[in-house]
């Protein structure tokens, strides 16, 4: 049975094709870039469309388009061109505190990658007790983000993964990895 819920994030024909003649018609703004794309608001729109020049990154959008209820740890993605742009949902900043809970956690995780002299896995860490002093909402999320990475079934996405605060926002009361 299809929830209600499920249909409201769930974009139709017609709004796709809305979006996309936007796009073709350039009616959109920078929203911000990284060091692999660029990311663009669509004007009147609560998405957004990123071109990356990322394969790995293109590739899990492949994956990942229109699967939200089975990847629930990543920005829904509605939408791939086939080539290096796709459509996602555009999601919220995160507080303070769940920003310098990341921080801490990705520092420490640092410090446990450079102690075991190769190269590990934020999940790694985690397996590792990392989750002993990391707030339990955060924990379930990588828990969650860990079986997401696996479920994608793309070799060594789980060392190759960019696992930083600045890619993880909250989408839907929840946080999601905008960029991976």
């Amino acid at each position: 049975m299809i929830r209600l819920k499920q249909l409201l994030r769930e974009m139709t024909d017609s709004d796709l094709k809305r979006i996309l003649e936007k796009i073709r018609n350039k009616q959109f703004k920078l929203f911000g870039q990284g060091d692999n794309g660029r990311v663009y608001e669509i004007e009147g729109e609560d998405k957004l469309f990123k071109i990356t020049t990322e394969q790995e990154e293109y590739q899990v959008a492949e994956v990942i388009v229109n699967r939200y209820s089975e990847f629930t740890t990543f920005i829904p993605v509605y939408y791939v061109d086939g080539n290096n742009m796709y459509v996602m949902a555009k999601a919220s900043e995160l507080s303070g505190k769940q920003r310098d809970n990341i921080d801490q956690f990705i520092e420490n995780y640092k410090n446990y990658a450079r102690s075991e002299g190769g190269e590990v896995s934020i999940f790694d860490y985690l397996d590792a007790d990392g989750a002993r002093d990391t707030d339990v909402r955060f924990v379930n999320f990588l828990r969650a983000l860990q079986r997401d990475v696996q479920k994608t079934g793309i070799s060594d996405l789980d060392l190759d993964l960019d696992f930083k605060t600045d890619n993880i926002m909250v989408w839907n009361n929840k946080l999601v990895m905008i960029d991976w």
